[in-house]
């Protein structure tokens, strides 16, 4: 497990598994990490397109680049996954250092996953067809009810959203044919052969596009569906066995006082990417002005700033640095979300089904959020909206009002727990498939 961000290299996700081998932060992405606070904080000021995000692709490649070399150089790690003969190795595609990665270690099959949507040089390299006419590219701002401007903006999101990650790919085969010779096998080639294309899609939430049978969309295979492990109990139970530092964030109790405080709550999260924290101060204003503005409701926010005093003034207002969001998304007592439209945010909102206020911040959020819109239970607003009070407030107001968003939420949670095939068996059975037949 490559640690490309140093802060995080204990939150690997891994439940059951004891076997991690952790390959250590190159020294060049630390130096370049000591800018990370100043480069979140301009992404709630740049505009959330692929223009903007060009805007930070240098030192993406050459971050991804650096912490390749440092995995491949490790000739006693290649040696030991040479050693272990894996029947199959699974990578992600937002770069192709471990397609790369499995090549030297000998493993005779791969599975390249994204944690997106889709990709659409992943998509070109295995011989999908790209069509911006109608489909919404992977960093596309727009929904797929385009006009012919927002066509013509989308074919050059496409266009452009290519070149970002073949910068990064072509950066990192070079590295790869400095060390090990010209014939190396380029991105192309290391997609291609890959058995499986894993996506975080799924069909009954993304947009249709024409695929490929080696592409399986297991989006939502991380989410929580079972009740009894949905409710807060429960989870608290399980961060007992994980870790213990969680659960001082507040109690359960605390939890179950906070939701039955008022008749409506909204849960309001930015992610663990571009946090609250970052927020320019007049964003962070509007936001307290509307809480301030409906007291009969209760607002839950993450906020990063552990004893921040931002909202003392305001008693239906509850800041935590953490909080359990499947689980209080799950909870009956949640009326609505006010979220950044990250894929891991929508796709447990869209399970959940609750009504949602959806203000994107940067790259593939857009794209997610008119998705989750489409299907009748949000209101999208561009983050520039949070320099108004009134278009936050009356967003919620017509959520709260308006019996169709719920409704049209939870139809879409309905379709989404009750799908012929799970994401979880389509994972396991295509990964098992590649293990054994490839």
């Amino acid at each position: 497990m490559p640690v490309m961000d140093y802060e995080q290299e204990d939150k690997t996700g891994v439940k059951l598994t004891k076997n991690i081998i952790k390959v250590p932060t190159d020294p060049r992405v630390i130096e370049l990490m000591r800018y990370k606070g100043e480069m979140l904080s301009k992404m709630w000021t740049m505009q959330p397109s692929l223009f903007g995000l060009m805007q930070m692709a240098q030192n993406m490649t050459k971050s991804f680049t650096c912490q390749c070399e440092r995995v491949f150089t490790d000739e006693a790690l290649m040696k030991q996954l040479e050693k272990e003969k894996f029947d199959v190795g699974i990578a992600e595609a937002f770069n192709i250092c471990g397609l790369g990665v499995f090549e030297l270690a000998k493993i005779p099959a791969s599975i390249a996953t994204f944690s997106g949507v889709h990709m659409d040089s992943v998509a070109e390299a295995i011989g999908e067809p790209i069509t911006p006419s109608y489909v919404p590219g992977a960093m596309s701002v727009a929904g797929d009810r385009m006009n012919i401007v927002d066509r013509l903006k989308n074919v050059l999101d496409v266009v452009f959203g290519r070149k970002f990650f073949i910068n990064i790919f072509d950066s990192e085969v070079e590295a790869f044919r400095k060390k090990f010779g010209p014939e190396f096998k380029g991105y192309e080639q290391l997609i291609a052969e890959s058995s499986y294309v894993l996506t975080n899609s799924n069909p009954y939430l993304d947009y249709p596009r024409p695929m490929l049978h080696k592409t399986v969309p297991i989006g939502g295979v991380a989410v929580s569906i079972d009740p009894k492990k949905n409710k807060l109990s429960a989870v608290y139970n399980l961060c007992k066995v994980i870790t213990e530092t969680t659960l001082s964030r507040k109690s359960l109790q605390e939890w179950d006082a906070v939701l039955n405080q008022r008749n409506t709550t909204v849960l309001v999260s930015f992610g663990s990417v571009a946090k609250a924290i970052y927020m320019p101060d007049e964003y962070k204003n509007t936001l307290l002005k509307v809480f301030e503005s409906m007291p009969d409701t209760t607002f839950i926010m993450k906020y990063e700033e552990e004893g921040s005093k931002m909202a003392d003034h305001l008693p239906n207002v509850h800041l935590s640095t953490w909080f359990p969001q499947n689980a209080l998304l799950a909870d009956p007592r949640i009326t609505a979300f006010v979220t950044h439209g990250g894929l891991g945010s929508t796709t447990e909102l869209a399970h959940q089904g609750k009504p949602a206020i959806l203000i994107p911040i940067f790259a593939d959020q857009p794209r997610n959020a008119h998705m989750l819109a489409k299907h009748g239970g949000g209101i999208v607003l561009t983050k520039f909206d949070l320099e108004s009070p009134t278009k936050l407030r009356d967003s919620l107001l017509t959520i709260f009002n308006d019996a169709s968003y719920a409704r049209n939420a939870k139809r879409l949670s309905e379709m989404l727990l009750n799908q012929p095939i799970s994401a979880k068996q389509l994972l396991i059975r295509h990964s098992e498939f590649a293990a054994n037949f490839t």
